[in-house]
């Protein structure tokens, strides 16, 4: 399955692709999305830190939300993310 968000950049699609990619311990680097304000989304990483993205519009966050919760109480797997311009692709198994 493919997932597709827009974001406001490039720059953004760079680092919500590094940030979602896979662990070397098949973990992702992401642990929770605290909350979405408007276009952004701000998310806590394994490190403690906390860091946010900007979409092209609040629909685009609310789905990464909402696609992030579904990996959370499934068993779907992050099988690789890239992105063109300011577009971000999740590939998920």
């Amino acid at each position: 399955m493919i997932v597709k968000f827009i974001c406001e950049d490039g720059y953004e699609a760079e680092k919500l692709s590094s940030i979602f990619s896979i662990q070397k311990d098949d973990t992702l680097f992401v642990t929770e999305v605290v909350k979405v304000i408007k276009n952004e989304l701000i998310v806590k990483l394994k490190d403690g830190s906390h860091h946010s993205i900007l979409f092209k519009d609040q629909n685009n966050a609310l789905m990464l939300k909402k696609t992030f919760t579904d990996l959370s109480l499934t068993k779907k797997k992050v099988i690789s993310t890239y992105y063109t311009g300011n577009e971000m692709v999740i590939d998920l198994q």
